[in-house]
């Protein structure tokens, strides 16, 4: 490798200029569903709602208005004006607000001041809905409440559907027109619903990508360039970063790969392998250097003793991620590739890069020992002789001394966390991934308190045309039972806030002594118009079965999304024994989905699968670490200090109560993976010693003296980058970044803890 470093780091320079244009063309996937398998039920279900009613969003548009229902008609003029305004802009399909049902109700009813209104006695001028004596008026209020306004309080609503064939250029430009349309007031619109939702959680994501690489990356050199002296092992490392970060991204290009809410954090987590690794090469190499030998010798010695111990780390990395794989959620299985792959990457990058660029005088001679140091100034060695390495050497000797009580404690510790981890929570409240201040928590909470609920899923039914009066009926039935679902939970009872169809709009038009005679297709020909196109998200035509008889009803449910995870799981399942219900009267089989359903079954999925995951990564780091020591007791030593910090997370958030998001619902196969490498690079040192000078305590001693530095340094870097991620905005990134540095402070407790005791009670086999 010294010989050919210069080839090296001509390989990796073409490597990374090839691979730079296609690294920019990496995408994120905003899509939910496809987190879910091909066929997965839910998924399914949710592909045939787009099927039939099309891709579609629906969001809600809130603001206040004191004046909404004043006798002169200002406030529902107001709501009109804007209501026009975001039916202007183009990706929203339709909207349906107050505004719009007043003039329903002017097209159904008679004018008041003509002829006909005389014959049906009207006496009133006003606008329809504000007549306190128009019976139907109060009835289609009653009837959308909670969808087009509140009913304590002043804050009115649009629904607006948004078609994605009719988007320009995403959701993410309509969504910021949106926020743009003038109120008339020094206010600014809520927004409310999952793809609002989902839209900001990707775009905290994309930020973090940008903003969390940066500071990690950053953070971390200026750790080597002050805290080591070192501003040539910085520089060596931000190029081994962005070498395997560029790579990487091409070759997911490559294999036509896209970034997912749960893979996003790529760019820190690869940051974050490479300068682990770095630092233990960097660290060697710095401490030969200082004995005296020459920067080249210093550099062969150190990459012969730390060659297999990196390259099994990278591997044991790789596995602990490609344990994901074995996950039934698909961007979780994605990114348990992509970061196998990346850590692959890292390794060949260490290879090519480091030999040629830690030899390279990049100043002359007079100016580079001033400005990066000799190597033999690099360092910290009066921290490490003076202070760490006795603390290491105590913390050992004391250790050995007392191997079988600090078992006995390590067992009792594993089984409480395992008892903890029984009584873990999912936390299926999405919004709940976002900060309290944030403007997306905020309006949520409006909707939840004066809305009645933000959660909106649907209930399909297939529908006869032409319908009924017992087809009808027996959708009034299906409605009766959905409102009268109510389901106990710890924090009260639980139901649904508003189940509303075509069928009950029908109930009230039907009244009207003009339009009940003509039948109900009659009636809805004399809705379409008034409604517009929100009509044909209601009821859709068939499109694709051949069937010119069959149609589809939409039944609108609302729900409050912030809801414990047994509470919701307990009333989808409600409102699925109601459909079941509903087939077995009728033959006809209705569908429940929604995003409201594919959220509350997302992180469930991926909690329940955690399990899984953690005992293959183990498994497989446990095959590794035996062929790479040739050693099954060293196999199993390794990975018994590195399994109890996650057990030990679980099981906090097991007994404190701790609810369970994406961001901590991988870590426990993560963090296995990145955890051991310490143990790897101990166990090598410990074996190589013990062959050199046969004493297994003077081993012990080495391996912890010198290995102990490395992985104190090592593990710090890692706290550095993972702790870095609470900057976060989005709140799962945080919670991944708190608890993988937590298990990493704890894997470096096992390590030179429980790792040397373990040693101590199996010596009389090794």
């Amino acid at each position: 490798m010294i010989h050919f470093r210069w080839l090296g780091l001509c390989i990796a320079a073409v490597a990374f200029m090839v691979a730079l244009p296609a690294s920019n063309e990496l995408r994120l996937d905003r899509s939910l569903e496809k987190m879910f398998p091909d066929d997965a039920p839910t998924r399914t279900a949710f592909e045939n709602l787009e099927r039939i009613f099309g891709v579609s969003e629906l969001i809600v548009f809130a603001y206040r208005d004191p004046d909404l229902w004043t006798d002169d008609g200002s406030g529902l003029d107001r709501l009109q004006r804007i209501r026009k305004r975001v039916e202007g802009i183009q990706g929203v399909d339709s909207a349906l607000d107050l505004s719009k049902l007043d003039g329903m109700l002017s097209s159904l009813q008679p004018s008041a001041s003509g002829f006909l209104g005389a014959l049906s006695g009207s006496k009133t001028s006003k606008r329809p809905l504000l007549d306190e004596d128009n019976e139907i008026a109060k009835d289609l209020k009653r009837l959308f409440e909670g969808q087009t306004h509140a009913a304590d309080s002043n804050l009115v609503a649009v629904a607006c559907i948004l078609k994605e064939s009719s988007l320009p250029g995403g959701y993410r430009d309509v969504l910021t027109a949106l926020r743009s349309v003038d109120l008339e007031s020094n206010q600014k619109p809520l927004l409310v619903g999952q793809r609002v939702m989902l839209e900001e959680g990707f775009d905290a994501i994309e930020e973090d990508g940008r903003r969390l690489s940066i500071y990690v990356g950053g953070t971390l050199v200026v750790l080597l360039t002050l805290g080591f002296r070192s501003l040539r092992w910085a520089l060596i490392t931000i190029v081994v970063v962005q070498w395997s970060l560029v790579v990487t991204r091409a070759l997911l290009v490559l294999l036509d790969w896209e970034l997912t809410m749960v893979s996003s954090m790529l760019a820190s987590i690869v940051t974050v392998i490479a300068v682990a690794t770095a630092m233990h090469w960097m660290l060697a190499f710095q401490r030969l250097c200082r004995s005296g030998a020459s920067p080249e010798e210093a550099l062969q010695r150190s990459f012969i003793s730390l060659r297999g111990p990196i390259a099994w780390a990278c591997i044991t990395d790789a596995i602990g991620f490609a344990s994901l794989t074995f996950s039934n959620v698909g961007p979780v299985q994605d990114y348990g590739w992509m970061m196998a792959l990346a850590s692959l990457v890292v390794l060949v990058g260490i290879v090519l890069c480091i030999p040629g660029l830690a030899l390279l005088p990049l100043l002359p001679d007079r100016f580079q020992e001033r400005v990066f140091l000799s190597p033999a100034m690099q360092g910290l060695p009066w921290l490490e002789e003076d202070w760490l390495k006795p603390v290491l050497l105590r913390v050992q000797s004391w250790v050995c001394r007392f191997p079988h009580h600090l078992m006995l404690a390590s067992s009792v510790i594993t089984v409480l966390a395992l008892l903890g981890s029984l009584r873990i929570q999912v936390e299926t409240d999405f919004i709940k991934n976002f900060r309290s201040d944030a403007p997306i928590a905020i309006a949520y909470r409006a909707v939840e308190d004066e809305l009645g609920g933000a959660g909106v899923w649907d209930v399909i039914v297939p529908f006869p045309k032409p319908a009924r009066e017992e087809d009808l009926q027996t959708i009034r039935e299906l409605e009766s039972e959905l409102r009268s679902i109510e389901i106990e939970t710890k924090d009260g009872p639980l139901a649904l806030t508003s189940v509303m169809s075509l069928v009950d709009a029908d109930d009230i038009v039907r009244r009207n002594a003009w339009l009940g005679p003509i039948g109900f297709e009659g009636r809805l020909i004399g809705m379409r118009p008034a409604m517009g196109s929100f009509f044909d998200s209601l009821l859709a035509e068939s499109r694709d079965d051949g069937n010119s008889d069959q149609r589809h009803l939409r039944i609108l449910l609302r729900a409050r999304e912030q809801t414990d995870a047994t509470g919701k799981e307990s009333l989808i399942q409600a409102v699925r024994s109601a459909t079941d219900s509903y087939r077995t009267k009728t033959g006809v089989q209705p569908f429940v989905s929604g995003y409201y359903v594919l959220l509350a079954e997302l992180v469930r999925s991926v909690v329940s699968d955690q399990w899984i995951c953690f005992a293959i990564a183990s498994v497989g780091i446990w095959f590794a670490i035996a062929l790479a020591m040739r050693s099954i007791v060293f196999a199993t030593v390794a990975l018994i200090p590195n399994a109890i910090p996650s057990l030990c997370i679980l099981g906090w958030f097991g007994w404190t109560g701790t609810q369970v998001n994406l961001g901590a619902a991988m870590i426990a196969a993560v963090s296995m993976g990145l955890s051991v490498d310490s143990s790897i690079h101990y166990l090598t040192r410990f074996s190589r010693e013990r062959k050199n000078i046969g004493s297994f305590d003077e081993a012990l001693k080495a391996a912890q003296s010198e290995i102990g530095l490395s992985v104190l340094f090592s593990t710090f870097a890692l706290m550095m980058g993972f702790g870095a991620l609470v900057m976060s905005d989005f709140l799962p990134t945080v919670v991944f970044g708190t608890t993988a540095a937590c298990t990493m402070l704890g894997g470096m407790i096992g390590n030179l803890v429980l790792l040397p005791a373990l040693l101590q009670s199996v010596r009389r086999i090794l």
